[in-house]
C-alpha cells in the first residue's frame, strides 16, 4: 500500500511485489477523488499470483509511517 501512497495522482503505472507472499502486480491508478481529510486514496491494481491474475480497486489509508487496506 506504500506505493499508493507514494505514487502521483492519475493513471501512472506503478509496478509492486510483496515479497513475504509471493504476489506482484501493476497499480494502472491512483484516485484523487478519494483524497480527503483523512489522506485515503482509492486505486486499481492488477495482482498475479499463484492464483492467477485479477483485477482489484480498493482504498488505501495512512496509517503512522505506512499506508493499509481501508477496512483493515
Amino acid at each position: 500500500m506504500d506505493t499508493v501512497g507514494r505514487g502521483a495522482v492519475g493513471a501512472t503505472a506503478l509496478a509492486w511485489a510483496n515479497p513475504s507472499t509471493g504476489s506482484a502486480g501493476v497499480i494502472e491508478q491512483i484516485d484523487a477523488s478519494n483524497d480527503g481529510p483523512d489522506g485515503c486514496r482509492g486505486f486499481v491494481t492488477s495482482r498475479q499470483s499463484l492464483d492467477g491474475m485479477t483485477r482489484f480497486n480498493g482504498v488505501a489509508c495512512p496509517s503512522g509511517d505506512s499506508w493499509k487496506l481501508a477496512g483493515q
